[in-house]
């Protein structure tokens, strides 16, 4: 029954290849398949913008993949890699590339290579080292990598001044690097769950933040009152089940500054100053879109793939190559 099962699977996975094919499709979708390798035919699809092939049993990318140079959107979460494939560095048109769930435990300095990248994410692959050239990525607006083994943060990550989502909760981090002052757009700050052992002084530089998460660590070492009312621009500052919520009159304090969380679980009372503060933030905001920032954090927070393809999105992605096609057009008078 394996052979006969696995026989369907392989022709199954050729016929969805061929269509793409026939049909010039630009997405093709070849997650959850169990897929051992990728398919040669992929490399007869040089048009496409967008390759699905997480939920697989991928341990390499082939060196055909360097050829789709179009590629936009890459989801490898959910594999079996133990390193980087290294060809992706190859790929210099990836705006969305996801690695989470593998055991990649460091990126190469040739990420770098990667300036058009908006999206990535590397959650839970035991990830230990990120290389200054990440700092290159400056198109990057949400960056991942939960659930790591991070010590550190490279000091070039203040040079993504684009980034809007940023997360390391559950690693390994002692301190934050003081060029995150730096990121003037980011909106959604997460380092729950490490080793921090004192609130970061740039957080008062970063105006756009609305959410930031220090609760489960280190901290010990009382912010003073004029560090958290330089930070009264954020919406919640939860700083919860650190050593120093552990005092009733320190809570006592913390609790003065209404955008402030220092109990994990919140009270009707306390739910309700935080309702009526994020009111006033939301009156005072112009942009209009902290809300909708806040509710993809929540959706997205433990979500890993992008896998997001159909023929209902071949619209989009024919507008994207127009500019390239119009050179064959040719005018008639």
């Amino acid at each position: 029954m394996n052979v006969i099962y696995q026989f369907f699977r392989h022709n199954h996975i050729l016929a969805i290849c061929e269509d793409v094919i026939d049909n010039k499709s630009f997405t093709l979708n070849l997650s959850r398949f169990e897929m051992p390798d990728v398919p040669e035919l992929v490399e007869k699809c040089p048009i496409l913008l967008k390759l699905f092939l997480n939920h697989n049993h991928l341990t390499m990318l082939p060196p055909i993949i360097a050829n789709l140079s179009r590629l936009q959107v890459l989801t490898l979460d959910y594999n079996r890699l133990d390193a980087f494939p290294m060809v992706i560095c190859q790929l210099t048109n990836l705006r969305i590339l996801n690695l989470s769930c593998n055991q990649i435990t460091k990126l190469p300095p040739e990420i770098g290579h990667l300036t058009q990248l908006e999206t990535f994410w590397c959650n839970n692959t035991e990830l230990k080292e990120i290389p200054e050239e990440i700092g290159n990525c400056y198109r990057m607006e949400t960056f991942g990598a939960r659930g790591n083994k991070l010590k550190k943060i490279p000091n070039s990550i203040g040079l993504l001044t684009n980034l809007r989502w940023l997360t390391f909760e559950s690693n390994e981090l002692t301190e934050i690097p003081t060029t995150l002052e730096a990121l003037v757009k980011l909106v959604h700050l997460n380092f729950k769950n490490n080793l921090l052992t004192c609130m970061p002084t740039c957080l008062r530089h970063m105006r756009k933040l609305q959410y930031v998460f220090l609760n489960n660590n280190r901290i010990q070492t009382m912010p003073t009152a004029e560090d958290l009312f330089d930070t009264r621009f954020v919406r919640l500052l939860n700083i919860s089940e650190n050593p120093i919520c552990e005092g009733e009159q320190a809570r006592q304090q913390l609790k003065e500054h209404l955008h402030v969380q220092c109990e994990e679980q919140l009270d009707a009372e306390e739910q309700q100053r935080l309702a009526v503060r994020a009111n006033e933030l939301s009156e005072e905001d112009e942009e209009g879109d902290i809300n909708s920032d806040w509710e993809n954090s929540i959706e997205t927070s433990d979500l890993d793939t992008t896998d997001e393809s159909g023929p209902e999105n071949d619209l989009e992605d024919i507008s994207v190559l127009i500019p390239e096609l119009s050179r064959y057009i040719t005018n008639f008078t």
